[in-house]
């Protein structure tokens, strides 16, 4: 009489330790920037809040300099560097738990020049199970290369030429077996004799890398906003992201087809789109200010034109907001932070914490953690009111954004990587 509830409680077990392996499993990958879907928060990890040296688990030397943040794959930890001089990109991949190298990897392009607070390894790699996948560009060459976790080379594509005011920043993104980049080029402003650039999203098999499909799009001014996946109440997958040529636009991501476009941006956009109950996010600015950002929510069928929610002045331009517990955080260019409702824009509060910010936040429902560009990491809490948790000097300028693998933060620096956490 008493099996069949033994073998429901067996069941139920086998059940539960199967959800929590793979529960375990997907906090152990921090796949793109900002991890999963691009969108920074994490759920279900216990990270330091309190941070000193004392707590730092490891901290290594890189490469090289860079502002690119670390991507994650199980055990194996992913990061690029450049040498300035020499032009010379290298990939490192680490132990994720020890910070030993495991390989490194160096691919040669030409010297150009950048925005001052653009390098040769702005751009974050993508990562899945089989492949680590890197960007990178110069005037005549526009890369994407596919590795596997060992290092070996498994094809590599070149997309011509490049063209930009501040140098190449492009991060890809890994979805549906598809490895998706934003090639956003520059055709106004240029230098004489500069050739207009051509801007398409382009997204090519990642076992293979032969093309999937290719997006053409509006180019005005090089932008950097990388894409992320909208699902609309039918349960059906946008890819959407953000340019000054055609403001926020909405493609199918298994064709490339153009589901629509909506035009509320006048100058270059560099954040990437932030997905947040039932909105897309996005901002534009420029290095003398103006910055705005809009929310817009899609409509129920998948070609219809968003409305527009609201507008913020005076917002980010560099780095991207984050949205936890129905409030949306803003960092801009010049220090500020700002918190307002999620749904309406409504502001909550608004300090100066730091002389400027590149770098974007990372959040768990608790705490937010962002760094300054003087490389000071602040811990934020996500409360009602404006609570500073810590604030940390990490020893070293910074341009980039934290990981999470586990219960793992990971701290990049011009030219170094530090771990906090799980000691």
């Amino acid at each position: 009489m008493l099996r069949q509830p033994v073998k429901a409680i067996l069941a139920w077990s086998v059940l539960f330790v199967l959800l929590n392996n793979s529960l375990i499993f997907s906090q152990s990958n921090w796949p793109r920037f900002r991890g999963p879907n691009g969108a920074g928060l994490v759920e279900g990890v216990k990270l330091p809040s309190d941070i000193s040296d004392n707590e730092y688990r490891w901290k290594v030397k890189l490469a090289g300099i860079g502002s690119s943040s670390p991507v994650i794959w199980e055990q194996h930890l992913f990061i690029t560097s450049c040498d300035p001089d020499s032009g010379k990109l290298t990939l490192e991949c680490l132990d994720a738990a020890s910070g030993k190298v495991r390989w490194s990897k160096s691919f040669e392009h030409a010297v150009y020049r950048v925005h001052g607070r653009n390098n040769f390894a702005s751009s974050t790699p993508a990562v899945d199970e089989n492949h680590i996948y890197l960007t990178y560009a110069d005037p005549d060459h526009t890369m994407l290369v596919a590795l596997d976790h060992d290092g070996n080379q498994k094809w590599e594509r070149d997309f011509g030429t490049w063209t930009s005011q501040h140098g190449f920043a492009a991060s890809p993104m890994v979805y549906d077996n598809k490895v998706i980049v934003f090639n956003s080029q520059q055709s106004e402003r240029l230098k004489p004799g500069q050739k207009p650039g051509g801007s398409h999203v382009i997204a090519v098999d990642c076992k293979t890398g032969e093309d999937a499909w290719s997006s053409s799009l509006t180019s005005t001014r090089a932008c950097y906003a990388i894409p992320s996946i909208f699902k609309d109440k039918n349960g059906t997958e946008q890819l959407v992201s953000c340019n000054t040529g055609d403001g926020f636009f909405s493609l199918d991501p298994k064709t490339g087809k153009q589901n629509w476009a909506t035009l509320p941006f006048r100058m270059r956009t560099v954040a990437s789109t932030l997905i947040a109950d039932g909105l897309i996010i996005g901002s534009n600015g420029s290095g003398g200010g103006g910055n705005y950002l809009v929310a817009i929510r899609p409509g129920n069928a998948v070609n219809s034109v968003p409305e527009k929610v609201y507008e913020i002045k005076k917002a980010n331009y560099v780095p991207t907001p984050i949205a936890v517990n129905g409030k949306l955080y803003l960092f801009s260019d010049k220090g500020i932070g700002k918190c307002v409702e999620l749904q309406t824009g409504a502001l909550i509060w608004e300090e100066r914490l730091a002389k400027g910010f590149s770098g974007s936040p990372i959040a768990t429902l608790s705490s937010i953690y962002i760094m300054d560009e003087s490389g000071n990491l602040h811990v934020i809490g996500t409360g009602g009111q404006y609570e500073q948790i810590c604030k940390h000097s990490l020893g070293e300028s910074t341009r980039s954004t934290p990981a999470v693998a586990g219960n793992r933060l990971y701290l990049r620096t011009d030219s170094h990587l530090i771990c906090v956490g799980d000691k």
